[in-house]
């Protein structure tokens, strides 16, 4: 009976399989056949009555019906999508946590929940349950022997030779530096690392992932994505600010995370910086320039005390008015308190034109730390224009260093050397991008690529002021070209890491969003939106937007397409009617493009009152 069982047991092990399917463009879909019993893989297939996910993102998902085998670690998500939703319309203004919106939109009804080491059968294929947190939190694999050879059902761990799909997903706090999950670039590679490293001891000789070729060689995938994004950390932390906020333990403590205990890591030392001129007043992240004459131009206003250090400047004579502000940029930390200061000085708001609709309509966006308090009637100043106030010079400039929403003024001032107030873009320690969802691009002409180029136009000695420091600093001509040379370093390691043919689509999450973000209608009510799309490809490129309503809500318009130029923007109209019933609904859209193809990539917010 013994070897009866073992020719039984090894015969159907024998008729085991592996079965790609092709019915979706946006996510791959996988079937596991042994004695007569199939599971799907990412999605539900014809004549599989169970489903296993490797973790909760919508857009990694296909059809999801039967028996829905889903990870432990991210059980709320699939549960709690509407509390999410209900929550997350007003979370979003002042959030910093920094996580991928991708969520279910409604709940998914779960059949088994399973974590680390559990073992999922199929017949005679005993599929293992492995822990690989990086591109989720709670992300697992599942790992087992078919038709003799050992695979891996990976989710969105790896693509193709040593790619991933996207950086900004990879955002996260990073607990034993105390790192918050605004200052955590890339907080999860070390995650992705151990994760990683987990599969390669595995032995696998093929990886089916959730997207992108089938790996054929995942031993040298692996190896190569470890070297790659080793090197992309390498170079973040050479040129990261956070050495001088955050000083160089915690920033080892970072390194060697993803680098390896001991690691060599490189931090730029600090640049010259020294006393702030008599003529500008600081206060935490708000500066008063000061004229002879006793007036005052502020810059920024991001709380309370900030606004009640400027009355009392003013109450004391210190400063005689308020003659203006200067918004930098849209962090709720210099732009909390700008509307109430407006108010209450009677004076106007400058930003550039780039931004000033996120200063006016704040909730029409998503991005990190977004104040709830909208300015009316901004002074939307022109890149390059110039204003004469008393005897400075200001002048306005577009400044998409560590936030697209971002400008810098430049101040001369007779006798004095000129001061750029760049808002929170640079520290003497380097630049501060350490958070992937403030769209740091990296175009060549954009993003820091820009800021590089108009610190060197600047006139001959000009101070930089950042208002989280002390302090006017200025890089030397080695600081500034070793500066430019790293970020050069970094974009091509960024074109080796992602697989798109532009980087900005793997670091911009926001290249397709929804606008408005978020909107208040009344029941039953018809209103127009928008899908806003950045072609960010080096090529001519066409977008088809498919939206998609739940829980009553009416698309009255069918999916549309637009074409964009190379660097090209544009919208595409999506009419829609909620419900009578008050509630937050949420509408999805999904977006494709040749070899790009997103399902419900972008959701707008809505809330019927």
């Amino acid at each position: 009976m013994s070897v009866l069982l073992v020719f039984l047991t090894t015969a159907l092990a024998a008729h085991a399989a592996v079965r790609q399917h092709f019915g979706l463009r946006h996510v791959n879909q996988f079937t596991v056949t042994s004695s007569g019993k199939t599971v799907a893989i990412y999605g539900a297939v014809k004549g599989a009555d169970t489903v296993l996910l490797t973790h909760h993102r919508r857009d990694a998902h296909g059809k999801l019906a039967g028996a829905i085998v889903a990870p432990e670690a991210e059980r709320v998500h699939f549960e709690k999508a509407r509390e999410f939703w209900t929550g997350f319309a007003k979370k979003r203004f002042h959030y910093y946590a920094q996580q991928s919106t991708k969520v279910p939109v409604e709940p998914v009804t779960v059949r088994r929940w399973v974590k680390e080491g559990e073992v999922v059968t199929v017949g005679a294929v005993r599929l293992k349950v492995l822990g690989t947190p990086g591109f989720t939190r709670g992300a697992v694999s599942y790992v087992g022997t078919v038709e003799g050879r050992r695979v891996g059902f990976t989710g969105d761990l790896i693509m193709g030779d040593g790619k991933i799909f996207d950086l900004y997903s990879f955002q996260d706090a990073i607990p034993a530096a105390k790192v918050g999950g605004y200052h955590g670039y890339g907080g999860r590679l070390a995650d992705l690392i151990s994760s990683l490293q987990k599969l390669r001891a595995a032995k696998l000789d093929v990886i089916y992932p959730a997207r992108g070729p089938v790996i054929r060689n995942p031993a040298a995938a692996i190896d190569l994505l470890i070297a790659r994004v080793r090197a992309l950390y390498r170079n973040y932390l050479s040129t990261n600010a956070l050495h001088w906020y955050f000083k160089e333990e915690r920033m080892r403590i970072c390194g060697e995370r993803v680098l390896g205990k001991g690691a060599k890591i490189e931090l730029m030392p600090y640049c010259l910086h020294v006393k702030t001129p008599e003529w500008i007043i600081e206060f935490s992240t708000s500066r008063i320039i000061v004229a002879d004459n006793g007036h005052g131009f502020l810059l920024d206003c991001g709380g309370q005390r900030q606004l009640d250090f400027v009355k009392d400047v003013v109450a004391r004579g210190v400063v005689k008015k308020i003659d203006g502000i200067f918004l930098t940029h849209t962090h709720d930390d210099h732009s909390q308190m700008v509307k109430a200061a407006a108010a209450f000085f009677k004076c106007p708001v400058y930003t550039t034109t780039e931004y000033a609709d996120v200063v006016e309509n704040p909730g029409r966006y998503l991005m990190p730390g977004l104040t709830e308090h909208a300015v009316p009637r901004v002074m939307a100043m022109k890149d390059g224009a110039k204003l004469k106030w008393n005897e400075y010079e200001l002048t306005f400039r577009f400044f998409p260093g560590q936030m697209f929403y971002h400008g810098a003024l430049l101040v001369q001032r007779p006798k004095s050397k000129p001061v750029f107030f760049i808002g929170d873009s640079f520290a003497p320690s380097g630049i501060d991008d350490y958070c992937l969802l403030n769209r740091n691009l990296v175009h060549p002409d954009a993003g820091y690529g820009r800021c590089f180029k108009i610190i060197r136009q600047l006139p001959k000695d000009t101070w930089l002021i950042n208002q989280h420091v002390p302090h006017v600093f200025r890089f030397s001509e080695k600081e500034l070209t070793f500066l430019e040379t790293r970020y050069a370093e970094r974009t091509r390691i960024l074109r080796e890491l992602l697989p798109w043919d532009d980087p900005n689509y793997g670091i911009d999450e926001r290249w397709a969003t929804f606008y408005p973000y978020g909107t208040t209608l009344r029941p039953g009510e018809t209103r127009e939106v928008e899908v806003r799309i950045i072609n960010h490809s080096p090529v001519k490129r066409k977008f088809t937007v498919t939206p998609r309503a739940r829980r009553g809500v009416l698309i009255l318009n069918e999916a549309k397409s637009i074409t964009l130029a190379t660097r090209g923007e544009g919208a595409v109209k999506v009419k829609i009617r909620v419900p009578k019933k008050p509630g937050v609904y949420v509408i999805t859209a999904d977006v494709d493009s040749k070899g790009m193809h997103f399902r419900d990539w972008v959701e707008t917010v809505i809330e019927v009152k």
